[in-house]
Protein backbone atom coordinates (compact mmCIF):
# COMPACT_ATOMS: atom_id res chain seq x y z
CA UNK A 1 0.00 0.00 0.00
CA UNK A 2 2.86 2.46 0.91
CA UNK A 3 4.12 2.41 -2.70
CA UNK A 4 0.18 3.96 -3.85
CA UNK A 5 1.44 7.24 -1.65
CA UNK A 6 4.35 8.21 -3.45
CA UNK A 7 2.05 8.75 -6.96
CA UNK A 8 -1.10 11.17 -4.62
CA UNK A 9 1.62 12.49 -2.88
CA UNK A 10 2.85 14.08 -6.28
CA UNK A 11 -1.16 14.49 -7.84
CA UNK A 12 -2.01 16.33 -4.03
CA UNK A 13 1.22 18.54 -4.92
CA UNK A 14 0.44 19.27 -8.06
CA UNK A 15 -3.05 20.00 -6.74
CA UNK A 16 -2.09 22.33 -4.10
CA UNK A 17 -0.01 24.26 -6.98
CA UNK A 18 -3.08 24.30 -9.21
CA UNK A 19 -5.47 25.40 -6.28
CA UNK A 20 -3.25 28.08 -4.81
CA UNK A 21 -2.42 29.48 -9.13
CA UNK A 22 -6.62 29.36 -9.52
CA UNK A 23 -6.76 31.41 -6.33
CA UNK A 24 -3.91 33.85 -6.52
CA UNK A 25 -5.10 34.39 -10.37
CA UNK A 26 -9.07 34.66 -9.77
CA UNK A 27 -8.17 37.49 -6.67
CA UNK A 28 -4.61 39.19 -7.62
CA UNK A 29 -5.30 39.72 -11.24
CA UNK A 30 -8.61 41.52 -10.86
CA UNK A 31 -7.20 43.67 -8.75
CA UNK A 32 -4.21 44.52 -10.37
CA UNK A 33 -6.53 45.24 -13.78
CA UNK A 34 -8.61 47.51 -11.41
CA UNK A 35 -5.93 49.26 -10.12
CA UNK A 36 -4.37 49.94 -13.46
CA UNK A 37 -8.00 51.19 -15.23
CA UNK A 38 -8.32 53.18 -11.93
CA UNK A 39 -5.00 54.32 -12.31
CA UNK A 40 -5.04 55.51 -16.03
CA UNK A 41 -9.14 56.79 -15.29
CA UNK A 42 -7.72 58.52 -12.66
CA UNK A 43 -5.21 59.99 -14.83
CA UNK A 44 -6.95 61.28 -17.24
CA UNK A 45 -9.73 62.78 -15.24
CA UNK A 46 -7.19 64.61 -12.97
CA UNK A 47 -5.14 65.78 -17.02
CA UNK A 48 -8.65 66.62 -17.70
CA UNK A 49 -9.16 68.69 -14.59
CA UNK A 50 -6.08 70.69 -14.62
CA UNK A 51 -6.77 71.50 -18.20
CA UNK A 52 -10.07 72.81 -16.77
CA UNK A 53 -8.63 74.75 -14.17
CA UNK A 54 -6.29 76.16 -16.34
CA UNK A 55 -8.54 77.75 -18.52
CA UNK A 56 -11.01 78.46 -16.37
CA UNK A 57 -7.69 80.63 -14.71
CA UNK A 58 -7.05 82.26 -18.24
CA UNK A 59 -10.81 83.16 -18.43
CA UNK A 60 -10.62 84.79 -15.31
CA UNK A 61 -7.06 87.03 -15.36
CA UNK A 62 -8.47 87.51 -18.85
CA UNK A 63 -11.70 89.27 -17.20
CA UNK A 64 -9.52 91.51 -14.58
CA UNK A 65 -7.31 92.59 -16.81
CA UNK A 66 -9.48 94.13 -19.40
CA UNK A 67 -11.84 94.88 -17.02
CA UNK A 68 -9.10 97.07 -15.32
CA UNK A 69 -8.08 98.62 -18.79
CA UNK A 70 -11.39 99.71 -19.94
CA UNK A 71 -11.63 101.09 -16.06
CA UNK A 72 -8.93 102.86 -16.63
CA UNK A 73 -9.94 104.08 -19.85
CA UNK A 74 -13.60 104.90 -18.44
CA UNK A 75 -11.58 107.37 -15.71
CA UNK A 76 -9.73 109.44 -18.15
CA UNK A 77 -13.00 109.31 -20.59
CA UNK A 78 -14.35 111.10 -17.64
CA UNK A 79 -12.27 113.31 -16.43
CA UNK A 80 -11.72 114.53 -19.93
CA UNK A 81 -15.80 114.89 -20.24
CA UNK A 82 -15.24 116.80 -16.97
CA UNK A 83 -12.25 119.56 -17.76
CA UNK A 84 -10.74 120.98 -20.57
CA UNK A 85 -7.23 121.09 -21.31
CA UNK A 86 -6.87 124.49 -20.04
CA UNK A 87 -7.94 123.78 -16.54
CA UNK A 88 -6.39 120.29 -16.39
CA UNK A 89 -3.21 122.20 -16.99
CA UNK A 90 -3.08 123.96 -13.70
CA UNK A 91 -0.88 122.36 -11.21
CA UNK A 92 -3.00 121.90 -8.45
CA UNK A 93 -6.06 120.28 -10.67
CA UNK A 94 -3.56 118.22 -12.43
CA UNK A 95 -2.38 116.78 -8.91
CA UNK A 96 -5.86 116.29 -7.36
CA UNK A 97 -6.50 113.86 -10.37
CA UNK A 98 -3.40 112.24 -10.06
CA UNK A 99 -4.03 111.57 -6.38
CA UNK A 100 -7.73 110.53 -6.73
CA UNK A 101 -6.47 107.92 -10.04
CA UNK A 102 -3.30 106.62 -7.85
CA UNK A 103 -4.72 105.48 -4.71
CA UNK A 104 -4.25 101.77 -5.44
CA UNK A 105 -0.93 102.57 -6.59
CA UNK A 106 -1.10 101.19 -10.54
CA UNK A 107 -0.75 104.62 -12.20
CA UNK A 108 2.76 106.05 -12.46
CA UNK A 109 2.13 109.29 -13.62
CA UNK A 110 -0.55 111.69 -15.86
CA UNK A 111 -0.10 114.16 -18.57
CA UNK A 112 -1.94 116.69 -20.57
CA UNK A 113 -0.50 116.75 -24.05
CA UNK A 114 -2.09 118.99 -27.23
CA UNK A 115 -2.73 117.70 -30.93
CA UNK A 116 0.72 118.57 -31.58
CA UNK A 117 2.64 116.47 -29.45
CA UNK A 118 3.45 118.93 -26.66
CA UNK A 119 3.05 118.32 -22.66
CA UNK A 120 0.65 121.06 -21.36
CA UNK A 121 1.40 119.69 -17.91
CA UNK A 122 2.43 116.68 -15.67
CA UNK A 123 2.38 114.82 -12.79
CA UNK A 124 4.75 111.93 -11.86
CA UNK A 125 8.06 111.16 -11.49
CA UNK A 126 9.45 111.79 -14.65
CA UNK A 127 9.12 115.32 -15.13
CA UNK A 128 12.93 116.36 -15.72
CA UNK A 129 13.13 112.85 -18.48
CA UNK A 130 9.65 114.19 -19.99
CA UNK A 131 10.64 117.76 -20.02
CA UNK A 132 10.28 119.36 -23.82
CA UNK A 133 9.64 116.28 -25.21
CA UNK A 134 7.20 116.04 -28.36
CA UNK A 135 5.22 113.25 -28.80
CA UNK A 136 3.67 113.87 -32.39
CA UNK A 137 5.92 111.02 -33.95
CA UNK A 138 4.89 108.51 -31.36
CA UNK A 139 2.88 105.53 -32.49
CA UNK A 140 0.50 105.45 -29.86
CA UNK A 141 0.08 109.81 -29.99
CA UNK A 142 -1.19 108.68 -33.62
CA UNK A 143 -3.61 105.92 -32.53
CA UNK A 144 -5.34 107.99 -29.78
CA UNK A 145 -5.48 110.64 -32.48
CA UNK A 146 -7.36 108.65 -34.92
CA UNK A 147 -9.23 106.13 -32.36
CA UNK A 148 -10.09 108.53 -29.71
CA UNK A 149 -9.05 105.72 -27.08
CA UNK A 150 -5.88 103.74 -27.19
CA UNK A 151 -3.97 100.96 -24.79
CA UNK A 152 -0.47 100.43 -25.60
CA UNK A 153 2.04 97.67 -25.52
CA UNK A 154 4.95 97.77 -23.14
CA UNK A 155 7.98 100.40 -24.47
CA UNK A 156 10.35 102.05 -22.57
CA UNK A 157 10.19 105.57 -24.56
CA UNK A 158 11.85 108.50 -22.98
CA UNK A 159 11.76 107.16 -19.25
CA UNK A 160 14.05 104.29 -20.36
CA UNK A 161 11.66 102.31 -18.04
CA UNK A 162 9.48 99.28 -19.99
CA UNK A 163 5.52 100.73 -19.12
CA UNK A 164 1.91 100.78 -20.73
CA UNK A 165 -0.22 104.09 -21.75
CA UNK A 166 -3.81 104.51 -21.35
CA UNK A 167 -4.66 107.65 -23.36
CA UNK A 168 -8.16 109.21 -23.79
CA UNK A 169 -8.45 112.34 -26.56
CA UNK A 170 -11.13 114.99 -26.41
CA UNK A 171 -14.12 114.37 -28.67
CA UNK A 172 -12.49 117.34 -30.72
CA UNK A 173 -8.99 115.84 -30.79
CA UNK A 174 -7.53 118.99 -29.36
CA UNK A 175 -5.97 117.72 -26.76
CA UNK A 176 -5.07 113.85 -24.49
CA UNK A 177 -5.17 113.00 -21.16
CA UNK A 178 -2.52 110.36 -20.57
CA UNK A 179 -1.87 107.74 -18.09
CA UNK A 180 1.27 105.45 -17.25
CA UNK A 181 0.12 102.11 -15.76
CA UNK A 182 2.82 100.86 -13.84
CA UNK A 183 3.67 96.79 -15.21
CA UNK A 184 3.89 95.56 -11.81
CA UNK A 185 -0.03 95.21 -11.31
CA UNK A 186 0.10 93.00 -14.43
CA UNK A 187 3.22 90.73 -13.06
CA UNK A 188 2.08 90.17 -10.25
CA UNK A 189 -1.07 89.34 -11.28
CA UNK A 190 0.23 86.62 -13.41
CA UNK A 191 2.80 85.63 -10.83
CA UNK A 192 -0.16 84.83 -8.29
CA UNK A 193 -1.37 82.47 -11.33
CA UNK A 194 -1.72 78.75 -9.92
CA UNK A 195 -0.02 77.45 -12.51
CA UNK A 196 2.41 74.97 -10.76
CA UNK A 197 6.07 75.70 -9.26
CA UNK A 198 7.14 74.69 -13.33
CA UNK A 199 4.28 76.34 -14.78
CA UNK A 200 4.34 79.82 -16.90
CA UNK A 201 2.51 82.67 -17.12
CA UNK A 202 3.26 85.98 -19.62
CA UNK A 203 1.39 88.11 -21.98
CA UNK A 204 2.56 88.60 -25.62
CA UNK A 205 1.71 90.75 -28.57
CA UNK A 206 0.51 90.12 -31.86
CA UNK A 207 4.36 91.09 -32.54
CA UNK A 208 5.56 87.73 -30.53
CA UNK A 209 7.14 90.88 -28.22
CA UNK A 210 6.76 89.82 -24.23
CA UNK A 211 4.78 92.51 -22.58
CA UNK A 212 5.33 90.56 -18.97
CA UNK A 213 8.21 89.18 -17.60
CA UNK A 214 7.91 85.30 -17.90
CA UNK A 215 7.72 83.50 -14.21
CA UNK A 216 10.49 81.22 -15.72
CA UNK A 217 12.79 83.85 -17.19
CA UNK A 218 11.54 83.72 -20.51
CA UNK A 219 12.23 86.61 -22.40
CA UNK A 220 11.10 86.06 -26.39
CA UNK A 221 8.32 83.83 -27.83
CA UNK A 222 9.12 81.62 -31.13
CA UNK A 223 7.49 82.49 -34.10
CA UNK A 224 6.01 78.52 -34.00
CA UNK A 225 5.27 79.16 -30.30
CA UNK A 226 3.18 82.68 -30.95
CA UNK A 227 1.25 80.52 -34.33
CA UNK A 228 0.23 77.93 -31.73
CA UNK A 229 -0.49 80.40 -28.66
CA UNK A 230 -2.59 82.09 -31.18
CA UNK A 231 -4.39 78.91 -32.44
CA UNK A 232 -5.32 78.24 -28.53
CA UNK A 233 -6.62 81.83 -28.33
CA UNK A 234 -8.95 81.20 -31.49
CA UNK A 235 -9.86 78.09 -29.86
CA UNK A 236 -11.78 79.87 -27.22
CA UNK A 237 -8.91 79.17 -24.84
CA UNK A 238 -9.23 75.67 -24.36
CA UNK A 239 -6.02 73.99 -22.32
CA UNK A 240 -4.03 71.51 -24.82
CA UNK A 241 -1.16 68.82 -24.01
CA UNK A 242 1.63 69.28 -25.68
CA UNK A 243 4.85 67.34 -24.99
CA UNK A 244 5.14 67.67 -20.97
CA UNK A 245 3.12 70.96 -20.88
CA UNK A 246 -0.06 71.88 -21.21
CA UNK A 247 -0.89 75.40 -22.85
CA UNK A 248 -3.46 77.60 -22.83
CA UNK A 249 -3.67 81.03 -24.80
CA UNK A 250 -6.42 83.42 -24.82
CA UNK A 251 -7.01 87.38 -26.21
CA UNK A 252 -6.87 90.51 -24.09
CA UNK A 253 -6.82 94.13 -24.70
CA UNK A 254 -9.04 94.25 -27.74
CA UNK A 255 -7.43 91.04 -29.13
CA UNK A 256 -4.16 93.02 -29.09
CA UNK A 257 -2.53 90.95 -26.28
CA UNK A 258 -2.20 86.73 -26.18
CA UNK A 259 -1.80 85.44 -22.41
CA UNK A 260 -0.37 82.63 -22.01
CA UNK A 261 -0.18 80.02 -19.05
CA UNK A 262 1.54 77.11 -19.44
CA UNK A 263 1.79 74.17 -16.39
CA UNK A 264 4.28 70.89 -16.39
CA UNK A 265 2.35 67.95 -16.88
CA UNK A 266 4.93 65.86 -14.23
CA UNK A 267 4.80 68.63 -11.51
CA UNK A 268 0.64 69.30 -12.60
CA UNK A 269 0.69 65.05 -11.99
CA UNK A 270 2.73 65.15 -8.75
CA UNK A 271 -0.38 64.40 -6.02
CA UNK A 272 -1.55 62.23 -7.89
CA UNK A 273 1.63 60.07 -8.74
CA UNK A 274 2.16 60.01 -4.71
CA UNK A 275 -1.62 58.90 -4.48
CA UNK A 276 -0.74 56.40 -6.96
CA UNK A 277 2.71 55.08 -5.34
CA UNK A 278 0.35 54.48 -2.12
CA UNK A 279 -2.30 52.71 -3.71
CA UNK A 280 0.65 50.26 -5.69
CA UNK A 281 1.94 49.68 -2.00
CA UNK A 282 -1.54 48.87 -0.74
CA UNK A 283 -1.95 46.77 -3.69
CA UNK A 284 1.37 45.12 -3.51
CA UNK A 285 0.71 44.53 0.07
CA UNK A 286 -3.06 43.17 -0.68
CA UNK A 287 -1.36 40.85 -3.24
CA UNK A 288 1.17 39.73 -1.08
CA UNK A 289 -1.38 38.92 1.20
CA UNK A 290 -4.20 37.10 -0.83
CA UNK A 291 -0.57 34.90 -2.05
CA UNK A 292 0.11 34.13 1.75
CA UNK A 293 -3.41 33.54 2.22
CA UNK A 294 -3.71 31.29 -0.63
CA UNK A 295 -1.02 28.96 0.03
CA UNK A 296 -2.02 28.47 3.63
CA UNK A 297 -5.71 28.04 2.79
CA UNK A 298 -4.37 25.40 0.09
CA UNK A 299 -1.87 23.97 1.54
CA UNK A 300 -4.83 23.33 4.28
CA UNK A 301 -7.69 22.39 2.01
CA UNK A 302 -5.77 19.75 -0.36
CA UNK A 303 -4.08 18.67 3.29
CA UNK A 304 -6.94 17.73 4.69
CA UNK A 305 -7.77 16.05 1.61
CA UNK A 306 -4.83 14.05 1.27
CA UNK A 307 -5.43 13.13 5.26
CA UNK A 308 -9.24 12.19 4.12
CA UNK A 309 -7.98 10.15 1.66
CA UNK A 310 -5.39 8.09 3.53
CA UNK A 311 -7.73 8.11 6.16
CA UNK A 312 -10.34 6.26 3.96
CA UNK A 313 -7.97 4.10 2.40
CA UNK A 314 -6.84 2.82 5.81
CA UNK A 315 -10.31 2.27 6.85
CA UNK A 316 -11.08 0.54 3.58
CA UNK A 317 -8.07 -1.69 4.34
CA UNK A 318 -9.67 -2.08 7.82
CA UNK A 319 -12.49 -3.16 6.58
CA UNK A 320 -11.05 -5.46 4.11
CA UNK A 321 -8.87 -7.19 6.88
CA UNK A 322 -12.21 -7.20 9.02
CA UNK A 323 -14.10 -9.21 6.21
CA UNK A 324 -11.21 -11.49 5.92
CA UNK A 325 -10.79 -12.37 9.39
CA UNK A 326 -14.69 -13.11 9.23
CA UNK A 327 -13.83 -15.22 6.20
CA UNK A 328 -11.04 -17.15 8.29
CA UNK A 329 -13.69 -16.93 10.96
CA UNK A 330 -16.48 -18.80 9.41
CA UNK A 331 -13.39 -21.06 6.99
CA UNK A 332 -12.05 -21.90 10.75
CA UNK A 333 -15.99 -22.57 12.55
CA UNK A 334 -16.79 -24.74 9.22
CA UNK A 335 -13.25 -26.67 9.62
CA UNK A 336 -14.05 -27.16 13.60
CA UNK A 337 -17.21 -28.32 13.19
CA UNK A 338 -16.29 -30.77 10.23
CA UNK A 339 -13.16 -32.25 12.61
CA UNK A 340 -15.68 -32.30 15.14
CA UNK A 341 -17.00 -34.96 13.29
CA UNK A 342 -14.85 -37.91 12.64
CA UNK A 343 -13.25 -37.04 16.15
CA UNK A 344 -17.01 -38.24 16.67
CA UNK A 345 -16.79 -40.91 15.05
CA UNK A 346 -12.83 -41.76 16.32
CA UNK A 347 -13.79 -41.72 19.81
CA UNK A 348 -17.05 -44.00 19.35
CA UNK A 349 -14.39 -46.44 17.58
CA UNK A 350 -12.35 -45.92 20.53
CA UNK A 351 -14.41 -46.51 23.28
CA UNK A 352 -16.14 -50.29 21.29
CA UNK A 353 -12.56 -51.20 20.83
CA UNK A 354 -12.37 -50.49 24.67
CA UNK A 355 -15.63 -52.56 25.36
CA UNK A 356 -14.67 -55.68 22.75
CA UNK A 357 -11.43 -55.68 24.99
CA UNK A 358 -12.94 -56.25 28.05
CA UNK A 359 -14.32 -59.43 26.67
CA UNK A 360 -11.20 -60.75 25.58
CA UNK A 361 -9.23 -63.10 27.44
CA UNK A 362 -6.43 -61.41 28.96
CA UNK A 363 -3.71 -64.75 28.51
CA UNK A 364 -4.75 -64.59 24.65
CA UNK A 365 -4.03 -61.08 23.95
CA UNK A 366 -0.54 -60.58 23.75
CA UNK A 367 -0.19 -56.67 24.47
CA UNK A 368 -3.51 -55.90 25.84
CA UNK A 369 -1.91 -53.62 28.41
CA UNK A 370 0.10 -51.84 25.44
CA UNK A 371 -3.46 -52.13 23.48
CA UNK A 372 -5.67 -50.32 26.66
CA UNK A 373 -2.67 -47.99 26.89
CA UNK A 374 -2.59 -46.61 23.30
CA UNK A 375 -6.61 -46.36 23.52
CA UNK A 376 -6.05 -44.17 26.69
CA UNK A 377 -3.66 -42.03 24.33
CA UNK A 378 -6.19 -41.54 21.76
CA UNK A 379 -9.07 -41.03 23.69
CA UNK A 380 -6.79 -38.20 24.95
CA UNK A 381 -5.92 -36.45 22.66
CA UNK A 382 -9.52 -36.61 20.57
CA UNK A 383 -10.49 -35.04 23.94
CA UNK A 384 -7.59 -32.42 23.52
CA UNK A 385 -8.79 -31.87 19.49
CA UNK A 386 -12.62 -31.48 20.68
CA UNK A 387 -11.69 -28.70 23.24
CA UNK A 388 -9.57 -26.80 20.12
CA UNK A 389 -12.45 -27.29 17.86
CA UNK A 390 -15.09 -26.20 20.70
CA UNK A 391 -13.16 -22.86 21.61
CA UNK A 392 -12.72 -22.30 17.40
CA UNK A 393 -16.50 -22.62 17.35
CA UNK A 394 -17.14 -20.54 20.21
CA UNK A 395 -15.15 -17.92 19.41
CA UNK A 396 -16.34 -17.84 16.02
CA UNK A 397 -19.76 -17.78 16.54
CA UNK A 398 -22.08 -15.07 14.83
CA UNK A 399 -23.24 -12.25 17.52
CA UNK A 400 -26.62 -10.33 17.48
CA UNK A 401 -25.25 -8.05 19.62
CA UNK A 402 -27.51 -8.03 22.34
CA UNK A 403 -26.04 -8.49 25.82
CA UNK A 404 -26.29 -11.73 27.46
CA UNK A 405 -25.24 -13.36 30.82
CA UNK A 406 -21.37 -13.58 30.40
CA UNK A 407 -18.82 -15.67 32.02
CA UNK A 408 -15.59 -13.17 31.74
CA UNK A 409 -13.31 -16.08 31.96
CA UNK A 410 -14.35 -18.66 29.64
CA UNK A 411 -14.92 -15.57 27.27
CA UNK A 412 -11.10 -14.35 28.22
CA UNK A 413 -9.64 -18.37 28.30
CA UNK A 414 -11.29 -18.98 24.55
CA UNK A 415 -9.52 -15.72 23.47
CA UNK A 416 -6.19 -16.89 24.80
CA UNK A 417 -6.10 -20.41 23.49
CA UNK A 418 -5.90 -18.94 19.94
CA UNK A 419 -2.60 -16.78 20.83
CA UNK A 420 -0.80 -19.86 22.86
CA UNK A 421 1.21 -21.26 19.50
CA UNK A 422 1.92 -18.32 18.65
CA UNK A 423 3.52 -17.32 21.69
CA UNK A 424 5.43 -20.42 21.95
CA UNK A 425 6.62 -19.61 18.63
CA UNK A 426 7.95 -15.85 20.58
CA UNK A 427 8.66 -17.58 23.54
CA UNK A 428 6.11 -15.22 25.46
CA UNK A 429 4.62 -16.82 28.68
CA UNK A 430 0.73 -16.61 29.13
CA UNK A 431 0.42 -16.32 32.76
CA UNK A 432 -3.12 -16.80 33.74
CA UNK A 433 -4.99 -16.27 37.27
CA UNK A 434 -8.60 -16.03 36.90
CA UNK A 435 -10.31 -15.38 40.23
CA UNK A 436 -12.97 -18.38 40.45
CA UNK A 437 -16.62 -18.13 40.92
CA UNK A 438 -17.12 -14.58 39.34
CA UNK A 439 -20.78 -13.57 38.33
CA UNK A 440 -21.87 -13.28 34.73
CA UNK A 441 -21.40 -9.75 32.92
CA UNK A 442 -23.79 -8.62 31.01
CA UNK A 443 -22.24 -8.23 27.69
CA UNK A 444 -21.97 -9.21 24.08
CA UNK A 445 -19.68 -12.02 24.34
CA UNK A 446 -18.29 -12.05 20.91
CA UNK A 447 -17.73 -8.38 21.37
CA UNK A 448 -15.47 -8.88 24.61
CA UNK A 449 -13.55 -11.41 22.76
CA UNK A 450 -13.07 -9.12 19.83
CA UNK A 451 -11.48 -6.31 22.65
CA UNK A 452 -9.81 -9.16 24.23
CA UNK A 453 -8.15 -10.05 20.96
CA UNK A 454 -7.20 -6.52 20.10
CA UNK A 455 -5.60 -6.02 23.54
CA UNK A 456 -3.50 -9.49 22.90
CA UNK A 457 -2.25 -8.83 19.55
CA UNK A 458 -1.10 -5.41 20.73
CA UNK A 459 0.92 -6.80 24.09
CA UNK A 460 2.40 -9.33 22.08
CA UNK A 461 3.51 -6.93 19.67
CA UNK A 462 5.26 -4.52 22.14
CA UNK A 463 6.96 -7.53 24.46
CA UNK A 464 7.89 -9.23 20.72
CA UNK A 465 10.34 -11.83 21.68
CA UNK A 466 10.92 -13.67 25.44
CA UNK A 467 8.31 -12.03 27.55
CA UNK A 468 5.28 -12.59 29.93
CA UNK A 469 1.94 -11.62 29.78
CA UNK A 470 -0.19 -11.73 32.81
CA UNK A 471 -3.94 -12.49 32.79
CA UNK A 472 -5.86 -11.38 36.11
CA UNK A 473 -9.83 -11.23 36.56
CA UNK A 474 -11.21 -9.73 39.70
CA UNK A 475 -13.87 -8.03 41.12
CA UNK A 476 -13.68 -4.43 41.73
CA UNK A 477 -17.05 -3.62 43.50
CA UNK A 478 -19.70 -4.28 40.88
CA UNK A 479 -17.61 -4.29 38.12
CA UNK A 480 -15.59 -7.29 36.84
CA UNK A 481 -11.90 -6.37 35.98
CA UNK A 482 -9.28 -8.52 33.44
CA UNK A 483 -5.82 -7.22 33.74
CA UNK A 484 -3.28 -8.26 30.85
CA UNK A 485 -0.05 -6.71 32.27
CA UNK A 486 3.01 -6.98 29.73
CA UNK A 487 6.35 -6.92 30.16
CA UNK A 488 7.24 -4.30 26.72
CA UNK A 489 8.68 -1.28 26.83
CA UNK A 490 5.72 -0.13 28.37
CA UNK A 491 3.60 3.61 26.92
CA UNK A 492 5.07 7.12 26.36
CA UNK A 493 3.68 10.09 27.14
CA UNK A 494 2.41 10.98 24.02
CA UNK A 495 1.28 7.49 23.69
CA UNK A 496 -1.22 7.67 27.01
CA UNK A 497 -2.68 10.82 25.69
CA UNK A 498 -3.37 9.82 21.85
CA UNK A 499 -4.20 5.79 22.59
CA UNK A 500 -7.57 5.54 21.86
CA UNK A 501 -7.29 8.44 18.78
CA UNK A 502 -8.20 7.02 15.30
CA UNK A 503 -5.16 6.11 12.79
CA UNK A 504 -2.63 6.74 16.04
CA UNK A 505 -0.45 4.20 16.54
CA UNK A 506 3.42 2.98 17.91
CA UNK A 507 4.04 0.53 15.49
CA UNK A 508 5.95 0.50 12.45
CA UNK A 509 4.42 2.06 8.98
CA UNK A 510 2.40 -0.88 7.26
CA UNK A 511 2.16 -3.03 10.67
CA UNK A 512 -0.56 -1.23 12.52
CA UNK A 513 -4.01 0.71 11.09
CA UNK A 514 -4.68 2.57 14.45
CA UNK A 515 -8.16 1.43 15.14
CA UNK A 516 -7.72 -1.34 17.01
CA UNK A 517 -7.64 0.70 20.90
CA UNK A 518 -9.97 3.08 18.90
CA UNK A 519 -12.60 0.36 18.17
CA UNK A 520 -11.92 -1.14 21.44
CA UNK A 521 -13.05 1.20 23.58
CA UNK A 522 -15.88 2.32 21.55
CA UNK A 523 -16.98 -1.41 21.84
CA UNK A 524 -16.27 -1.09 26.09
CA UNK A 525 -18.51 2.11 26.13
CA UNK A 526 -21.07 0.63 24.31
CA UNK A 527 -20.65 -3.01 26.52
CA UNK A 528 -21.24 -0.07 29.48
CA UNK A 529 -17.62 -0.37 30.89
CA UNK A 530 -14.23 1.28 29.92
CA UNK A 531 -10.59 0.08 29.11
CA UNK A 532 -7.99 2.08 30.92
CA UNK A 533 -4.26 1.86 30.09
CA UNK A 534 -1.34 2.56 32.25
CA UNK A 535 1.97 1.72 33.00
CA UNK A 536 3.42 -1.02 35.59
CA UNK A 537 5.87 0.26 38.64
CA UNK A 538 8.23 -2.65 37.08
CA UNK A 539 7.93 -1.76 33.52
CA UNK A 540 5.70 -2.98 30.80
CA UNK A 541 1.83 -1.63 30.67
CA UNK A 542 -1.17 -2.77 32.19
CA UNK A 543 -4.83 -2.52 29.99
CA UNK A 544 -7.78 -3.24 32.25
CA UNK A 545 -11.22 -4.08 30.82
CA UNK A 546 -13.81 -3.27 33.35
CA UNK A 547 -17.38 -4.73 32.67
CA UNK A 548 -20.20 -4.27 34.61
CA UNK A 549 -22.55 -6.42 36.54
CA UNK A 550 -25.98 -6.44 37.31
CA UNK A 551 -26.89 -5.40 40.92
CA UNK A 552 -28.64 -7.94 41.73
CA UNK A 553 -25.84 -10.41 40.52
CA UNK A 554 -22.98 -8.83 42.59
CA UNK A 555 -25.63 -8.60 45.68
CA UNK A 556 -26.30 -12.50 45.12
CA UNK A 557 -22.44 -12.60 44.53
CA UNK A 558 -21.15 -11.07 47.76
CA UNK A 559 -23.87 -13.10 49.74
CA UNK A 560 -22.09 -16.57 48.74
CA UNK A 561 -19.05 -15.14 49.65
CA UNK A 562 -19.88 -14.08 52.87
CA UNK A 563 -21.68 -17.69 53.26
Amino acid sequence: MSGNFAPRDIYYAQQKYLFALVFVVVSVVPLLLLNFNASRVYEESWMERTSRELSTLAHDRREIIDRFLAAQEDQLAGFVSLYDAQELSRHDRLAGLFSALNRSGVITDLGVIDRKGNHLAYQGPFAKELAGRNYAEAPWFAEVMKGGRYVSDVFTGYRKVPHIIVAVADPAKAWILRATIDLGFFSGLLQAANVGPDGDAFIVNRSGEMQTPGRLGRTRVTAEELTRFSALADAGGEAVQNGDMIHCGIYLNNRQWLLVLETNVESSLAPYDEARRRDTVLVVVASAAIVLVAILLTHSMVGRLARAEHERNLLTNQVGEVEKMALIGRLAASVAHEINNPLQLISGQAGLMDDLMQDEKPEAVTHLGEYRQALGKIRTQIARASTITHRLLGFSRGSDGKPVATDVNQAVEETVALFEHEARRHRIEIARDYRNGLPSASCDPAQLQQVILNVLHNAMDAIGQDGTIEITSRLDGNRIVVDFADTGPGLTLDALEHLYDPFFTTKPKGKGTGLGLYVSQDIMMRLGGELVAENRGGGGAVFSLYLPVPPETADRFADAVCM
